[in-house]
């Protein structure tokens, strides 16, 4: 997930563009692709030749190369910016998020680059949008992806990261083209509403209410109705857990297994995660997942709430050995990976099959990578195989 040019474009957007539209054709795609294809020396010369080493890790030379850029363009943007009139007050991510018009340019090209980050996806037997009716009438929409394999399949309801303010189907899209070929299960990808106009709990709620629609239509859908998962990255792997923990308790038909992609797991303010996790002192600035972002997402998506509450952050909830068998995909270069290390160690403790796969070199986000290096491309696919050996092995539920 790219946070670095959204927190950038929220501190800097005076209006919403028409080209900040999220387009079929786009031109910055092309881009992405020739430096792709550009050798590894090339990288090296572009960033001095030095590489990033940290806690015994070194990041990929392509994502450097990349995040090196990015803060450099942002840097001499500023610098060219005139200076701020002391007389008028200077306006905030909050108040860039809080216009309607704004936060839909910001938006569109976050997604838009996730989009042009990922490696088109392979054919699928179908592929279509449906609507779910929420608890509150309004309509979630959700895309399907059914692989060329013959059914029932597997189901996995997988929820989008962002930090619950940007993110939609689309932006995943070609990630799930990947993770339901692979997988050889369907996908159900669900476009749950954002903060700030929903905050906590409104993802969520969407979220169960998707993942209960699916149960209720697995078999229309040609889906195996004792075989369905939850899965996200970054934000929707919050949510995973908190469906999973939310169907439990409530006697209804709970999650067969879980896919977790860097996943939020512990939410609690930023001073309390770097006490706790070296990750977090090492890598939430510079790297993609930025305090500000962090900081804003805090306020924006949980406006006054105990941020150590299990909904919040599902690391500290009850009953943790009733929750299902988990794969769980991390990054060495991400300040949630100790948090993800600590929760996989907690499942695997009270006796909850994990799959833990962690891939030192990559950063937060790397499935919103893999046109941009082979190794997120590699983890990417690797991850999905695992997954898929979890749901195929799955004993279906009575």
């Amino acid at each position: 997930m790219s946070i670095r040019p959204l927190v950038f474009a929220a501190l800097s957007l005076t209006v919403a563009s028409a080209a900040l539209a999220q387009i079929a054709n786009d031109p910055k795609e092309q881009a992405v692709i020739d430096t792709a294809a550009k050798p590894d020396s090339w990288f090296l010369e572009q960033v001095g030749g030095k590489r990033i080493t940290l806690d015994g890790q070194t990041l990929d030379l392509r994502l450097q190369y990349r995040l090196e850029q990015g803060y450099k363009a942002d840097a001499a943007q500023k610098k060219a910016a005139p200076p701020p009139d002391p007389a008028v007050k200077q306006k905030t991510i909050d108040d860039y998020f809080a216009d309607p018009k704004i936060v839909a340019g910001i938006r569109a090209e976050a997604n838009q680059e996730w989009i042009r980050q990922t490696n088109p996806g392979p054919a699928m037997a179908s592929v279509r949008d449906e609507q779910v009716r929420a608890r509150d009438g309004q309509p979630i929409r959700v895309r399907i992806y059914h692989p060329k394999a013959k059914g029932p399949l597997p189901v996995l309801v997988y929820y989008h990261g962002g930090g619950w303010v940007i993110g939609n189907i689309e932006a995943v899209d070609r990630s799930m083209l990947l993770l339901a070929d692979i997988s050889k299960a369907i996908v159900v990808s669900v476009d749950y509403r954002l903060s700030p106009e929903a905050p906590y709990p409104g993802s969520w709620n969407d979220s169960e209410d998707a993942f209960d629609w699916t149960v209720a239509n697995a078999k229309r859908l040609g889906g195996d109705g004792k075989r369905i998962c939850v899965g996200g990255d970054s934000a929707g792997g919050n949510m995973s857990a908190v469906v999973t923990n939310r169907t439990r308790n409530a006697g209804k038909f709970s999650p067969s297994c879980m896919l977790l992609y860097y996943a939020a797991v512990d939410n609690r303010p930023v001073p309390e995660m770097r006490k706790d996790y070296a990750s977090a002192r090492l890598f939430w600035q510079g790297f993609g997942l930025d305090v500000p972002f962090t900081e804003y997402v805090h306020r924006a998506v949980f406006p006054g709430q105990n941020l150590s509450q299990p909904e919040i952050s599902p690391i500290f909830a009850d009953g943790i050995e009733k929750m299902p068998p988990t794969v769980m995909a991390s990054a060495g270069f991400d300040p949630l990976r100790d948090s993800d290390r600590v929760y996989a160690a907690k499942l695997r403790k009270a006796g909850v099959k994990v799959v833990e796969l962690e891939y030192p070199s990559l950063r937060h986000g790397f499935m919103q990578h893999t046109r941009v290096t082979k190794e997120a491309d590699r983890a990417s696919r690797e991850s999905a195989a695992a997954f898929g050996k979890m749901v195929w092995g799955l004993k279906p539920k009575r």
